[in-house]
């Protein structure tokens, strides 16, 4: 078994571009030792296709009364990929769930380096959840001179069907300005 886990994980890593575009996740934390992981994809969808934007293959574990921690492998096959960690706190659980989750990632290019921050509000039930989730961007060369720095601001929704594994949809929406913006599908599958 751990051989098949850590073969997995080099697969990951070897076939992982972009910014981690989806959440995967709802606003309620799991029970302090509780797991759940999984994999998921993301597209980004204009008026006449759809494009593959990344794959990705997470984790989250309850870390404490209210706590919650979490890592992902991203990115493009064959082309580049990023590592993230976060940490989720839930500030609400009745009569909604509100969480504050902030994520911090590195991602590898062929001729960049980015360092992203993912700051997120969500909010909602287990089965049915949205929010606000930034993306904070800086991008190096392989001298570690900054290039530029950037930001998307997004709002989603997202949900959870099925009694294990649960299939989890969600629709992003990313801008700069509210007149140019990306509309982003993700669709994961988790077990616990």
């Amino acid at each position: 078994m751990l051989r098949l886990k850590i073969k997995t994980l080099l697969l990951c890593i070897i076939i992982t571009g972009c910014s981690s575009m989806s959440v995967f996740q709802s606003p309620g934390v799991l029970p302090k030792g509780k797991t759940e992981t999984g994999i998921g994809a993301s597209f980004i969808a204009n008026e006449e296709e759809l494009y593959f934007v990344n794959l990705e293959v997470h984790t989250r574990r309850g870390f404490g009364k209210n706590w919650e921690v979490g890592a992902k492998l991203f990115g493009l096959p064959a082309l580049s990929g990023g590592v993230m960690g976060e940490i989720k706190y839930q500030l609400l659980a009745q009569p909604l769930q509100v969480s504050a989750d902030l994520g911090s990632s590195c991602l590898i290019t062929q001729d960049l380096n980015y360092f992203e921050a993912y700051p997120m509000l969500i909010f909602g039930i287990d089965r049915f959840y949205g929010g606000y989730r930034g993306i904070f961007r800086n991008e190096t060369d392989d001298d570690l001179k900054l290039d530029f720095n950037y930001y998307l601001h997004g709002i989603f929704i997202g949900g959870k069907t099925g009694t294990g594994p649960y299939l989890r949809p969600e629709i992003h929406y990313y801008f700069k300005d509210l007149k140019k913006g990306y509309i982003i599908l993700g669709l994961g599958l988790q077990f616990k």
